[in-house]
């Protein structure tokens, strides 16, 4: 059940990085790279945070939030770690990633002109 609570914060973090990617598209015509980056950051969340050096899990957790989609909901899942304060803090990332991307969205549209000129 624990585990259904941070599905919710993990899909605004997931959301709000892919927004924040597809903003970047008003400047530059191919973000397929950009994308390869994230995909590949996404890709290392099949592994458990905890196999990786400190500096990595720091990076996972707090620079891309890697392990707020996937180590810690999976460990929520199966009992391992849930407490009121780590979900206090997943719900406020994923607002503030919303956030953080709704102004990106915002301050990018003053630079868009259309597509056909």
């Amino acid at each position: 059940m624990h585990g259904l609570l941070f599905f919710i914060p993990g899909l605004l973090v997931l959301y709000s990085l892919w927004f924040i990617l597809g903003t970047l598209s008003i400047w530059f015509v191919k973000i397929y790279n950009i994308t390869f980056v994230l995909r590949s950051m996404l890709e290392a969340g099949k592994y458990p945070l905890d196999a990786y050096p400190a500096r990595f899990q720091v990076f996972f957790t707090f620079v891309i939030p890697v392990a707020f989609l996937t180590t810690i909901p999976a460990r929520a899942v199966v009992g391992a770690v849930f407490s009121p304060e780590l979900f206090g803090a997943a719900v406020a990332l994923g607002l503030a990633l919303l956030a953080v991307s709704r102004a990106f969205w915002r301050f990018a549209l003053r630079f868009y002109t259309s597509a056909s000129s």
